[in-house]
């Protein structure tokens, strides 16, 4: 059976393009994310920071997985992923701390909410349900990366409890 595909037809999608811009957006949040918990990672001090600083050490690398698997959908969709801090924190909606000394428990509640902001980004994207119509496997690969933001964050409240 002859591929009825032409070489036109292989050349990139017009919508794939919408979504490596929604997926570069989320990668400059959790670029903006993994710097600020790597940043309290380094920092952090008081009777927990053992425990606070491997808890932290377990989550920006989780983190740095997570930039590197986005990264690698944008690519898929032949497109290309950001790839410089000025592009990143152009387009990131997540503020830095500007407190030079924060209290341990005031850096778990700041990555708290930071995580629940990217929750509420990646559920808006993938509920666009026109965006992935060619694309439910992009719409699966988000699903799974917010389930990992489910967990990250659920971690972090259950330090603040």
């Amino acid at each position: 059976m002859k591929d009825s595909k032409t070489s036109n037809d292989m050349k990139q999608d017009p919508g794939t393009h919408g979504i490596a811009v929604a997926l570069n957006h989320v990668l400059s949040n959790e670029y903006s994310l993994f710097t600020q918990t790597l940043n309290y990672h380094r920092n952090i001090t008081g009777p927990r920071f053992h425990s606070s600083h491997l808890f932290l050490d377990g989550q920006y690398h989780e983190l740095l997985e997570i930039m590197d698997s986005v990264a690698e959908r944008v690519r898929v969709l032949d497109e290309h992923p950001f790839g410089t801090i000025k592009q990143l924190y152009s387009d990131t909606e997540l503020k830095d701390s500007t407190q030079k000394q924060l209290m341990a428990e005031d850096m778990l509640k700041n990555l708290y909410k930071d995580h629940q902001q990217i929750k509420s980004q990646i559920k808006e994207i993938v509920c666009d349900d026109k965006m992935f119509a060619n694309e439910p496997g992009v719409q699966d690969f988000l699903t799974g990366v917010l389930e990992k933001h489910e967990t990250m964050a659920w971690m972090l409240k259950s330090h603040l409890v």
